[in-house]
């Protein structure tokens, strides 16, 4: 069965480069722009995993985090961190850089979903 991974990033390029990498190796992709929009997906459809940039609009993507974390719907839901900003992130989610390559995106997916 196809597993899903839902990107939140406000940054419609770096989405779409995440989208196709991850398109490119079977995983069913939804996106959203921000932690509303997130949310309102998750309403529809929980994912198998979430990658989210912390520099959102709006709310950060730290907020969305503990959030997630703390609805009983999506805490097991694992996370990575994919963003520019650096390590005080504050989440206890892997992090990847923005600029990571394709296979390390790959496997980061592929070790949080085996976890």
């Amino acid at each position: 069965m196809q597993k899903h991974i839902l990107l939140v990033d406000s940054d419609a390029a770096s989405r779409s480069r995440l989208s196709q990498a991850l398109l490119q190796h079977e995983y069913r992709v939804s996106a959203a722009c921000s932690c509303d929009q997130c949310l309102a997906l998750l309403e529809q459809d929980l994912p198998d995993c979430i990658i989210f940039d912390v520099d959102l609009e709006g709310t950060s993507g730290t907020i969305m985090y503990s959030r997630l974390r703390r609805n009983s719907r999506t805490r097991h839901i694992p996370a990575i961190v994919c963003t520019n900003v650096g390590p005080r992130l504050g989440t206890k989610a892997p992090v990847l850089r923005k600029s990571c390559s394709c296979e390390d995106l790959l496997c980061s997916v592929e070790a949080v979903l085996a976890s």
